[in-house]
């Protein structure tokens, strides 16, 4: 269709009916309108319609920007890759520098169990004021209790916040900045885990999730990221997970945030770095299965041991503090990850089916009395 041109379906006949077009248009509509006129303004709103929809311009020519500067930044990044290999093998016999984090202000949110305990303790131990964010306050105010009997003179504060609620998360900067100072490293670990099958799940369930695991990392950087822009300084760290990687079967729900969770924090990274001098990390762990509870572990069948949650918590801290942007615990993880997809369909499969971990579905009664399901059904859901 030529650009400006209207389409025949949106002309109007001149001669069919003629007498009964003329009577129509002496007669006025209900509110009183010339129907002339609202015919018309139809027309124009069918033209503008469809001139929207209209494909784009085959006079077009779509054609590469730049191509001499393109052929020379390719070979800068390809001496650089050289250059980088270099020193990372150099820096494998020195010590990495690690930032100190005493007297700054670490959030986690989480914290009531598991890896998010385990790391407001190392924290803490590092001098650290810890933010213990958790929706469950009785093992929140636990996490507190440990963190003052085991580290002299540490700070912490818990806080009850659903993550996956707006109000609750941005009421939470004000709460923290009054008691403990401006956040600067912040941690989202709060997700939930349960196991369904990819139809028999109650949507309620499947949002929930999604709601707590995805959007619950939204909010609160939305809450706590303008006052780091505002800075210039800060670190966002997302808790994802290994099966962000390979998906496994049963955990469709907890599958799609965690890879959501990697592409908000990479789309995430590229927006600061569009930012000239910034100075705010993200950093994305992807830890394999963590044995966190004995309730966790009973609905999982895995062939490889899991990770402890100290020997996880361990390495978290240690890429946190070295400003890492993105790691899997253990570090061969990732590359036996990459390898797998490399490898034709029935070879994947067949090595799926050697490191199997198998989610067991539990039974109702299990189920209803899981602490995830009871996070999932208080978590109000807008559809």
């Amino acid at each position: 269709m030529a650009k400006g041109s209207t389409p025949r379906s949106a002309q109007s006949p001149k001669r069919k009916n003629s007498k009964s077009s003329r009577a129509n248009r002496n007669q006025p509509t209900l509110n009183g309108s010339d129907t002339s006129h609202s015919g018309s303004t139809t027309n124009s709103k069918m033209e503008n319609t469809t001139s929207e929809l209209a494909p784009p311009s085959t006079q077009v020519k779509w054609t590469l920007k730049n191509p001499f500067p393109l052929v020379l930044e390719t070979i800068i990044i390809y001496h650089m890759f050289f250059v980088t290999i270099f020193f990372k093998m150099f820096k494998v016999f020195l010590p990495e520098l690690k930032k100190s984090v005493k007297g700054k202000v670490v959030l986690i949110t989480g914290s009531g169990r598991g890896l998010g305990r385990e790391l407001a303790l190392r924290f803490a131990n590092l001098g650290a004021k810890v933010a213990c964010v958790d929706v469950d306050n009785t093992s929140n105010e636990e996490t507190v209790k440990l963190i003052e009997s085991n580290v002299k003179g540490a700070k912490a504060k818990a806080y009850t916040v659903n993550v996956a609620i707006v109000s609750e998360t941005t009421a939470l900067v004000k709460k923290v900045e009054h008691d403990l100072g401006s956040v600067e490293i912040l941690i989202n670990n709060a997700a939930v885990i349960v196991g369904h099958t990819f139809v028999g799940a109650e949507d309620h369930t499947i949002s929930a999730i999604i709601n707590i695991n995805l959007l619950g990392n939204f909010w609160m950087i939305r809450a706590f990221l303008p006052g780091m822009l505002k800075r210039n300084s800060g670190h966002i760290v997302a808790i994802s997970s290994i099966s962000s990687l390979n998906g496994e079967a049963n955990l469709s729900a907890y599958t799609a945030s965690k890879c959501g969770v990697n592409g908000m924090m990479e789309s995430l990274r590229e927006e600061l770095r569009d930012h000239s001098h910034n100075k705010i990390h993200t950093t994305v762990v992807i830890p394999r299965l963590i044995n966190t509870s004995a309730d966790y572990m009973k609905s999982i069948n895995s062939r490889l041991p899991p990770l402890t949650v100290e020997s996880a918590a361990k390495a978290t801290v240690q890429g946190i503090l070295t400003n890492e942007v993105t790691f899997t615990i253990p570090r061969s993880s990732y590359f036996s990850n990459i390898l797998q997809k490399l490898f034709p369909v029935n070879i994947s499969d067949s090595i799926k089916n050697i490191f199997y971990v198998k989610i067991l579905l539990p039974s109702q009664k299990d189920e209803n009395s899981q602490p995830n399901m009871t996070i999932i059904k208080s978590t109000t859901v807008t559809t």
